[in-house]
């Protein structure tokens, strides 16, 4: 029996792999860009689009940011006028009615000092009926006024009454029916001017069409004033200036 003995190498065969494989990895490599080559794939080309790209994403990046910061103060700014704008309108809507209830009391005024008709001392200045708060119930004020030169005190009474349709059909409202202090007439004493004024509350299904008022002056019934005032439903309330004499 011969026996035959060799050297083992492990790290030489490990070594020979090893620069097979490293063979194999450059050889392909050069193939694959070979053919990225020749099918028009510039590599370097490419890292330059990439750069490219990389700063037109951060230049949008930047324009976004201004842009949202430019959006901020704009929003700001349209808070700032809306603002404004709300205490202007307020201011002017403040400004309006106190004009118009300066008119008013001018025109209250001119009717006490001037009257269209200087035949007779006393008269129904104004007359107001407004809703107040509550469905079916009415705040209703009286004005009346004597002119300045007839000086002496004046009593007497007045008498409202209400016309409408409850369910449908025609009905006549005294006033004590509906007063919420349950009076029946209401009295006035005064030199100049005074206001008489309450507190109504309408029965449920009642739409009221007319106010009819009657002055009765104490002593004088040549005196006696009387008007029809037509209710204005769109505006809720109603005053002498759309009256109708009886």
């Amino acid at each position: 029996m011969n026996l035959v003995v060799k050297t083992h190498r492990p790290w030489k065969s490990k070594f020979i792999w090893g620069l097979i494989l490293l063979v194999l990895i450059i050889g392909g490599w050069t193939l694959f860009d070979a053919g990225r080559h020749s099918a028009g794939y510039d590599s370097r080309e490419a890292d330059n689009e990439i750069q490219e790209l990389m700063q037109t994403q951060a230049h949008l990046e930047k324009t976004i940011t201004t842009l949202r910061e430019d959006k901020a103060v704009l929003e700001r700014a349209a808070q700032i006028e809306r603002k404004a704008y709300n205490e202007l309108d307020t201011t002017l809507k403040i400004l309006q009615a106190e004009i118009l209830e300066h008119k008013e009391e001018l025109a209250f005024y001119r009717g006490i000092v001037s009257p269209k008709d200087s035949s007779s001392g006393l008269y129904l200045q104004n007359f107001f009926l407004s809703q107040n708060g509550a469905t079916r119930n009415y705040r209703y004020k009286v004005v009346l006024t004597q002119v300045l030169k007839n000086s002496r005190l004046i009593t007497g009474k007045v008498k409202l009454q209400f016309d409408g349709l409850l369910n449908g059909e025609s009905k006549i409202l005294e006033l004590k029916d509906v007063a919420m202090n349950k009076v029946r007439d209401l009295n006035y004493r005064f030199k100049y001017f005074q206001n008489v004024e309450g507190v109504v509350g309408f029965p449920k299904g009642f739409s009221l069409l007319r106010v009819k008022i009657q002055i009765l002056p104490r002593g004088s019934q040549r005196d006696m004033i009387e008007k029809t005032i037509e209710w204005n439903i769109e505006e809720n309330k109603t005053h002498v200036g759309t009256e109708q004499e009886t």
